[in-house]
C-alpha cells in the first residue's frame, strides 16, 4: 500500500488572504454578476446585459460577511480558466 501526502492551498477568491497566513476560510454560497471579461490582448470588454447567479465561493470571515450585503463581480479571462472576482460598488454598472 502507498501512501500520499496532499498539500492544499486554500486562498480568499476576492482578497486573496491564505490559510497559511492564519485566515479562516470558509466555501459559502454568494451572488455573482458577470460584468465582462478580458480579450487575448488584455482589453476589458464589459457586458451591460451579464447574468447574476450563485456561485459558491472560498472566503474569508470579512469578505463573508461583506458578501452578505453586496453583490460579487466577476470579470472572466479569454483562454483560460481564469475569473477574477471583487465586490461590486454602489452605483456601479449604471448608463
Amino acid at each position: 500500500m502507498r501512501a500520499e501526502i496532499i498539500t492544499t492551498h486554500v486562498e480568499c477568491d476576492i482578497c486573496r488572504k491564505s490559510e497559511d497566513n492564519g485566515f479562516a476560510i470558509a466555501k459559502m454560497s454568494v451572488a455573482v454578476l458577470e460584468i465582462g471579461h478580458f480579450d487575448e490582448y488584455g482589453n476589458f470588454h464589459r457586458s451591460y446585459n451579464g447574468n447574476i447567479g450563485i456561485k459558491r465561493l472560498d472566503l474569508c470571515s470579512t469578505c463573508a460577511t461583506t458578501a452578505l450585503d453586496r453583490v460579487v463581480k466577476s470579470k472572466s479571462q479569454m483562454f483560460t480558466p481564469d475569473v477574477y472576482y471583487s465586490f461590486k460598488d454602489v452605483g456601479e454598472g449604471e448608463k
